[in-house]
């Protein structure tokens, strides 16, 4: 049975159009530049898994028609990748139920410290969700995590000035917002066939790999394809495009891969 990742969102924490910095260098006539804050929809059988909840959340699992999460498991806790967390009031009204969620330690506790009221269960006397409802699990970087039908290793990710998680999902690898791996982390990669890679920039960063280093990882890990996600007001997509090599494409909203 194969994985199906639908990439909900390509972008960088400002989006593409971004207030006050507009388009950049992408080309506001192609439609694939216009692109929302990170997510993806992983769907395997009848088992459905979100990957962090973006600020335009809402939209997204709208435009996939998701009525249902058997589980939300999180990458970091940065503002791009958690601010949509209150639209899932709607799948939790939709299900009739909680939603299983999944963090590391971290990440966790700053869910908790800004999201409280997420993780706290109705009150017996309310007859709807009025407010998202989610039950909390932890996981340690390098463990494996079961939801339904989907086996999800995760990653440990050196975000510059942070930590991040990324996630194996049998032969396909979503590694966003990372600066660096170890060589356990490498390892941990081997044998993908598909890899989605955050490469924000063409230009040294901080916190963000770019697209340089990332296509130098790609040659160290050797998947079949590599799709460059969470790129910036920098990169746009023809340019991403002639820039690397045959088998590494852009990713833009709503594209869908199959592992």
């Amino acid at each position: 049975m194969s994985i199906r990742l639908t990439i909900l969102g390509s972008g960088p924490s400002s989006g593409i159009p971004g207030l006050g910095i507009g388009w950049g260098k992408c080309d506001p006539k192609n439609p694939k530049n216009r692109r929302l804050r990170s997510s993806i929809l992983i769907q395997k059988g009848e088992t459905q898994v979100l990957v962090d909840t973006s600020p335009d959340l809402r939209q997204q699992l709208l435009k996939q028609h998701v009525e249902r999460l058997d589980a939300v498991i999180f990458s970091h806790a940065h503002a791009d990748h958690i601010g949509g967390i209150d639209d899932l009031r709607g799948i939790n009204r939709a299900m009739n139920a909680a939603i299983p969620a999944y963090a590391d330690f971290e990440t966790s506790c700053q869910l908790q410290e800004r999201y409280g009221y997420v993780f706290k269960p109705l009150d017996e006397k309310a007859s709807i969700y009025y407010k998202p409802c989610l039950t909390l699990s932890k996981f340690n970087p390098g463990d494996e995590v079961n939801i339904g039908q989907i086996s999800i290793k995760t990653i440990d990710q050196d975000h510059g000035l942070s930590k991040s998680v990324g996630f194996r999902f049998e032969n396909i690898a979503y590694t966003t917002d990372v600066k660096a791996f170890s060589a356990e982390s490498f390892k941990a990669l081997e044998g993908i066939d598909i890899w989605i890679v955050g490469a924000f920039t063409d230009k040294l960063h901080k916190t963000h790999a770019n697209l340089n280093e990332v296509q130098k990882w790609i040659k160290k890990i050797g998947p079949k394809r590599a799709i460059i996600t969470h790129m910036g007001p920098d990169l746009d997509y023809n340019d991403v495009l002639e820039k690397t090599q045959k088998n590494v494409i852009p990713a833009f909203d709503g594209m869908v891969v199959i592992g």
